[in-house]
């Protein structure tokens, strides 16, 4: 038998099926289909199941619908994955519209499983699929809406006492280019990888960040739980409501990474002024703005842009996809970072 590493994407995706259905035993369903949605970080399918009535009764959700992931072993642990699970957990208890994570028969909110050709087991877990649809092309009431989702996320954790147990990584400096990163590989040797042409620029990028990091502190009001991945591929709309889905990056950092992370996308738009201005306005409905942080948004951008191409460097060196699309990475992260017009 082939080594998985060594498979193509197909025939990874092959292996991971027998193992989604040996996950998916641990669980009182009766399903019906499996439908893969993506290997890359963690691999996702979209189950369909039958006789599931009794958890029909919230309109936000699709009825029978969800979302097994199969996570990458080296990337989170097992304490991190049922951390990210607890919030979850706690988040829906307090009416947000979150991915409800599903318990095991056994009252487990993740399970273990292993089939033959995959060389370790993996941690799987089972969430609730959200009613709603991806935007293409934002209006400013997406982002208004999102800025909304944003400030509720924030507000959560800002009065949510962790269990004792609880662990998520933290995107500070190491969390995004250092030893914390979850890299495959040492960060020595994914910036070693990068080309020369992109990595005087990438570094300088990370040395800014620590002085500005340091500046701003680690205290619980500047520094706490957030998702840290809320670009429009993890949010849905209905009804003029952004849901967030894939939580997977969640951990502790500054409260303007969030920002960070959806208005990078856009800064290369013209309409960039207006899509960040409806963000913050939508984010002061519920909560005030973060002032002193915002000040260093460009140069957040520009970091979460760095952090990205480490860990698609990284990804390359284990999954085909990755590695056919890097040398296109590199260049559109180059172009994102000269953008942001951080200071040399």
């Amino acid at each position: 038998m082939k080594s998985f590493d060594t498979l193509t994407y197909q025939g990874q995706v092959r292996r991971l099926r027998c193992l989604a259905r040996v996950a998916l035993d641990d669980y009182n369903l009766n399903v019906t289909q499996y439908r893969l949605i993506f290997h890359g970080e963690n691999t996702t399918f979209r189950i369909i199941a039958s006789d599931t009535r009794d958890l029909d009764t919230d309109a936000a959700y699709v009825p029978s619908h969800f979302l097994l992931r199969i996570h990458r072993p080296g990337y989170q642990n097992q304490d991190s994955i049922l951390s990210e699970l607890m919030w979850l957990a706690a988040l829906r208890d307090a009416g947000v519209i979150v991915p409800e994570p599903m318990r095991t028969q056994t009252g487990t909110l993740l399970t273990i499983a292993q089939a033959p050709g995959v060389p370790t087991p993996r941690v799987c877990s089972l969430l609730r699929w959200i009613k709603g649809r991806f935007i293409g092309t934002p209006r400013p009431h997406h982002f208004e809406a999102l800025g909304r989702l944003m400030a509720q996320l924030h507000e959560h954790a800002a009065h949510w006492q962790p269990p004792a147990a609880f662990a998520r990584r933290h995107w500070d400096w190491q969390g995004l280019f250092g030893d914390n990163a979850g890299f495959n590989l040492s960060p020595d040797s994914v910036w070693d990888l990068i080309p020369t042409a992109y990595r005087d620029l990438f570094w300088r990028v990370a040395e800014q960040t620590r002085q500005v990091m340091e500046q701003l502190g680690k205290n619980q009001d500047e520094f706490n739980l957030i998702h840290a991945d809320l670009h429009l591929g993890n949010i849905l709309f209905s009804n003029r409501q952004a849901y967030p889905i894939d939580f997977d990056d969640c951990g502790f950092a500054h409260w303007v990474y969030d920002f960070a992370v959806v208005l990078g996308e856009y800064l290369d738009r013209s309409e960039w002024p207006t899509l960040r201005d409806a963000l913050l306005r939508g984010y002061s409905q519920l909560r005030p703005l973060p002032q002193q942080q915002l000040a260093y948004l460009r140069l957040f951008m520009a970091a979460r842009q760095v952090s990205l191409t480490l860990w698609a460097t990284d990804m390359a060196q284990i999954n085909p996809r990755f590695a056919a699309n890097l040398e296109e990475w590199y260049s559109w992260s180059g172009d994102i970072i000269a953008r942001c017009e951080v200071e040399k």
